[in-house]
């Protein structure tokens, strides 16, 4: 795993500060709450590393609140009118539909030679997307989550490409992995966000059923669960491994609760949902 500086210039300069750039023009096909996500968290990226007029961002029209809102708010960010308009001007060009809508989405599109193609498409092996952005013939698979807004959470890419790893690589914990099906099962485990919320808003509403404003409980709880996360972050940095048993005394409260939850399979019970989520995919990449 490596993170370094993201930079909306070309990595080929050969990573030296004073070497000359070109602009890069990046365009996003599919312009939904993933694609702002990131948007926002290139353009901050940009903004402190004093990067004004080395990177231009287009947007496909849909969405249309979110285009128009981020083309407002960005000088650097320019709505064009169709996804042809994107291709046919972006060096990199992003998708970032759903995975129904990919063929359709691509179809007659005027990728070039050249071109590095993204794709945030969940499902879809890099192969199959090849085929549908030929003559295009460089394609990366990238896994970005929420957080990235904030330049937070993992990046998950395969394969490596230079350039991309250089674009993404300060938008969090930038994380290259050699086998698209490592890439699979992250994304699988990816899905548990939703769970997690899950549990923090069971624990707020405990909190408020002994007497707590919900405003209180969630300030408390939201905040406790990212500690802990830096906690944990700051040990995988290390190379260090994360033993519950550390983060409890002894007939206390935490061991008590772990206890108790154990005692009922309840994390012998996130393994197998993970294992439903797998069988949920319709196909796994091979590799």
């Amino acid at each position: 795993m490596s993170a370094v500086p993201s930079r909306c210039g070309p990595a080929y300069t050969g990573g030296s500060p004073n070497a000359d750039r070109i602009m890069l023009t990046i365009g996003f096909v599919g312009t939904g709450i993933l694609t702002e996500a990131v948007v926002t968290g290139l353009l901050q990226t940009q903004s402190q590393q004093d990067l004004a007029g080395r990177c231009r961002i287009l947007l496909s029209p849909r969405s249309e609140a979110v285009s128009r809102r981020l083309a407002q708010a960005h000088e650097a960010v320019e709505r064009c009118a169709g996804n042809e308009e994107v291709v046919e001007r972006s060096d990199v060009v992003v998708l970032a539909v759903l995975p129904k809508q990919l063929a359709e989405v691509t179809a007659g599109l005027p990728f070039r030679r050249g071109q590095r193609v993204v794709s945030f498409i969940a499902g879809a092996p890099v192969d199959s997307v090849k085929a549908l952005v030929a003559p295009a013939e460089t394609v990366v698979r990238v896994i970005p989550l929420p957080p990235i807004r904030f330049r937070k959470g993992p990046v998950v890419l395969y394969p490596g490409n230079e350039m991309v790893e250089d674009l993404f690589g300060g938008l969090g914990e930038l994380i290259v992995v050699e086998r698209e099906s490592e890439l699979a099962a992250i994304g699988h485990a990816s899905a548990v966000m939703s769970s997690h919320y899950e549990v923090q808003n069971t624990v707020i509403g405990w909190l408020q059923s002994r007497g707590l404003a919900e405003a209180t409980a969630a300030l408390y709880v939201r905040s406790l669960f990212a500690g802990l996360g830096e906690l944990g972050l700051d040990a995988a940095r290390k190379g260090e491994p994360v033993d519950p048993a550390h983060h409890e005394t002894a007939g206390g409260l935490n061991e008590c609760g772990r206890a108790y939850l154990a005692g009922r399979g309840w994390f012998d019970e996130i393994g197998k949902a993970l294992d439903a989520i797998e069988a949920h995919v319709p196909s796994k990449p091979k590799g």
